[in-house]
């Protein structure tokens, strides 16, 4: 993180007009950082979602998962012992080799 820090010169307060100049540019700052921090805590405090690429929950057999991660289908009776569980990209399901 910057830590930029910025104070006002001699010249920069060296009368009225200049000091308000200088003091603008404080109060800018300021405000610009206290929006920036207000934002942030608004997305905060937003409830976290997920952007997944498949169907929606409830839609059926692609609801399976493990550990909150979809799996494709599988008919566990005729599940090979050793079977390698291996992500898809294409469809974003992960599914049994």
């Amino acid at each position: 993180m910057s830590q930029q820090r910025w104070f006002p010169s001699v010249d920069q307060l060296k009368d009225p007009a200049a000091t308000e100049r200088a003091f603008r540019q404080l109060l800018t700052q300021h405000y610009n950082l206290q929006d920036s921090v207000a934002s942030m805590r608004e997305e905060m405090s937003k409830p976290i979602t997920t952007k997944s690429s498949g169907p929606p929950p409830g839609s059926g057999p692609t609801d399976t998962q493990i550990l909150g991660l979809r799996v494709a289908p599988v008919d566990v009776q005729t599940l090979a012992d050793g079977a390698i569980l291996k992500w898809d990209k294409k469809s974003g399901n992960f599914h049994f080799v």
